[in-house]
């Protein structure tokens, strides 16, 4: 599109606004789609061909050896052969969708460009990609068979509690909750029988809490609705954002770069956005013993012979492992060609969050939460995709004969519309709605969600620019506890160093987790270290029965703070002797990783550690300029070197000119205007969302914030921005 601001292709005209987003007018739908198909290959061709690459398991073939462990799982899946068998179930209207988007990344990077033709399997590809970055892949459900055959029953009930201490529900209200407190006795069984950990692989996993932070509130008739997803950070962008219009519709929003429909806006009657539901999509099963059909994949491997896979198929699902000499199938809607579509271009037409609903529960849409927003004041929650109709709840082990092939009906999904409390509040959190209708059972702890909706019941985030503000709060709030309890086993008054000094970076913690904080570095290693010796030495019968053992369950944090509570009660893990003895040598080797990896001795800011780091999709990625991120995994400002949010969005339907969007990257992903795009995101700083080619520029956050990013414009203009 170099050289030109405005193409007609196709019955599609296509004009770029100032940051170089596409608005794409049309007289029909097909075309506005070819118009989509058309921009996004001018931009974004070469991630788009890597992501089909990796996600039927070709990418060995460019990339060479180091992609073969990826490409392995994916050709054990067979998602080429599921994709094809989902192409020819879509609906003729879908069908001609992609067949349009199709058309239009042809006709932009056709043959003589050297790119090889874009089929409408490679649409259904992407998709795919998007549900194996929010769906499970049975990690949780490996774990749980294995505690329950290891274990004492109450242990494993107290691993894997129904609720966190920060539960809050899709109305933003806080459940009574049904904490049990620990069993004294099989712990400390435990303790005593264990021997010091050294050298094993970490026994504690986190899956990082993808899908984000999404809520609507409604006042006096008026809705805002603020989404930010939280995926890998990426260059160029995971996110592509775009305006299609053709007639009676308008659309603005953003897309994955090969999906034929935008994911996440508003068509200025309803917006929409998405978190992550940890759904309950797959099924882990011992396969009967003549239960199988051999399969045998070649992976041509750039540099390298060609790798010759055999896989053995059977009714539960392909083998992907074995435990403790049984083989293991996997099944999952991800494999299922009929859990994947396009009815999410529904959402273009939907006048009222009830027609919102209506849409996505009905969708072939990765597990996740929806939230929505309308012109009329109305808000909702709800969840989109495909879930099997279980009689039995999780947490969930195997499964007999690869569990359940019905699905929930769609009228059957939770869903909440126009809560007396004025608000619908999704951040990966625990809901008992979700819960009790069996779609999902590993959340996320509730801490982001406490903290969004406390703020949206003491009045905050009533419209555009406060609903800004609130996603980039970076109150640190769940690291008080571990503040606290560093500060009452560090010797007050004389003390050999390095203990004073310690003492001394944790007490000047402010409680946020602002770039320039000193303390919280060393605090969360020290939460991390804390967390690994005390569930190593609970889950040593595990790893013994299944070295592949990890501990995967998400809402942990209460388990955690009821072990640090109980140390004095005889679960002070080996070799340590007394509690301030391990509470000590924990925070001082929390301080020695820190040191370690800023390279000295002095307190370290939390922004010497947080650094942005983003994954390269293509071949000759954009470098980034140094960025310090505030922000850390439990503030509703997400933010880690390679993750966060890709994309922020505040809008009311019923004035989107007054809507803001920030995405941590150009459209076109190179050049200029990414590393200015990328500045302005770290900054905080969000672009109108709907744009032109002469607007005002872009609004930003809190004053602090509209500061940076002026000094990160006049860096620009000096040629300095690194």
């Amino acid at each position: 599109m170099t050289g030109s601001r405005v193409v007609r292709r196709g019955g599609a005209e296509i004009r770029l606004d100032r940051s170089g987003r596409p608005r794409i007018t049309a007289g029909t739908l097909e075309d506005a789609t070819f118009g989509l198909g058309w921009s996004v290959a001018r931009h974004r061709r070469e991630q788009m061909d890597l992501t089909c690459r990796r996600v039927h398991g070709r990418l060995a073939e460019v990339v060479g050896p180091a992609a073969l462990p990826g490409d392995r799982w994916q050709r054990r899946l067979n998602l080429a052969a599921v994709a094809h068998e989902c192409w020819e179930l879509l609906p003729a209207g879908q069908r001609q969708l992609v067949e349009a988007f199709t058309a239009g990344v042809n006709d932009a990077t056709g043959a003589a460009t050297g790119h090889r033709p874009w089929a409408p399997v490679d649409s259904i590809a992407v998709a795919q990609m998007l549900f194996q970055e929010l769906a499970s892949d049975g990690t949780e459900l490996r774990m749980v068979e294995v505690l329950r055959r290891t274990l004492p029953p109450e242990v494993v009930d107290f691993l894997l509690p129904r609720h966190d201490e920060f539960e809050t529900g899709p109305d933003g209200t806080t459940p009574a909750g049904d904490h049990r407190p620990p069993p004294p006795a099989a712990l400390r069984d435990l303790v005593a029988r264990a021997e010091p950990a050294r050298g094993r692989p970490l026994v504690v996993t986190d899956r990082r809490p993808v899908g984000s932070n999404a809520w609507a509130t409604s006042h006096a008739g008026r809705a805002v609705l603020a989404s930010d997803t939280h995926l890998t950070l990426t260059s160029p962008s995971l996110w592509y954002a775009a305006t299609v219009a053709y007639p009676g519709v308008t659309v603005t929003g953003v897309t994955i770069p090969g999906l034929p429909v935008l994911v996440s806006g508003t068509n200025q009657h309803v917006a929409w956005g998405f978190t992550r539901l940890p759904g309950d999509v797959v099924d882990l099963a011992v396969p009967a013993t003549d239960d199988a059909v051999t399969r045998r994949e070649t992976i041509r491997v750039a540099g390298a012979p060609d790798e010759v896979l055999t896989v053995r198929d059977t009714r539960c699902g392909p083998v992907v492992g074995e435990l403790a000499g049984e083989p293991v199938a996997f099944r999952s809607t991800l494999t299922d060609p009929r859990a994947i579509d396009f009815g999410l271009v529904g959402m273009y037409d939907a006048a009222t969050v009830a027609d919102g609903v209506a849409v996505l529960t009905d969708s072939g849409l990765p597990p996740v939460n929806a939230v929505l927003a309308d012109r009329d004041g109305g808000i909702a929650w709800t969840v989109g995709g495909r879930f099997p109709d279980r009689a039995e709840r999780g947490p969930r082990g195997f499964s007999a004969a690869g569990g359940p092939s019905r699905w929930l009906p769609a009228e059957r999904l939770p869903r909440l519309v126009d809560p007396a409390s004025g608000m619908v509040v999704s951040c990966n959190n625990g809901n008992d709605p979700a819960r009790d209708a069996g779609v999902a059972w590993n959340f996320f702890g509730g801490y982001r969600a406490r903290r969004v909706a406390g703020a949206l019941g003491r009045g905050g985030a009533a419209d555009e620019s406060a609903t800004a503000a609130l996603q980039l709060d970076v109150r640190a709030g769940l690291y008080t506890y571990y503040r606290d309890l560093a500060l009452r086993h560090l010797p007050e008054g004389d003390a050999p160093e390095p203990l004073p000094t310690l003492r001394a970076e944790i007490s000047r913690w402010g409680g946020t987790a602002d770039r320039g904080e000193e303390g919280l570095a060393v605090l969360v290693v020290f939460r991390d270290l804390l967390r690994e010796e005390l569930i190593a030495v609970l889950t040593a019968p595990c790893r013994d029965y299944d070295p592949e053992f990890t501990y995967c369950y998400h809402g942990h944090e209460s388990v955690l703070r009821q072990l640090l509570d109980a140390l004095p009660h005889g679960l002070v893990p080996p070799p340590w002797r007394t509690p301030r003895r391990f509470v000590v040598g924990q925070l001082l080797l929390a301080r020695a990783l820190v040191a370690g990896r800023v390279g000295h001795e002095r307190p370290a800011r939390w922004g010497e550690v947080n650094r942005l780091a983003r994954v390269p999709l293509t071949a000759a990625p954009q470098p980034d300029p140094e960025v310090e991120l505030s922000g850390c995994a439990e503030t509703v400002c997400v933010a880690q070197p390679d993750f966060g949010a890709a994309m922020r969005l505040v809008v009311d339907p019923s004035r989107p000119e007054r809507g803001l969007l920030s995405v941590p990257g150009s459209p076109a992903g190179t050049g200029r205007a990414e590393a200015e795009s990328v500045l302005r995101w770290a900054a905080g700083t969000a672009d109108p969302l709907l744009d032109d080619r002469t607007g005002a520029p872009g609004r930003a956050g809190p004053p602090a914030v509209a500061r940076l990013a002026h000094r990160v414009r006049a860096a620009l203009r000096r040629g300095d921005a690194g």
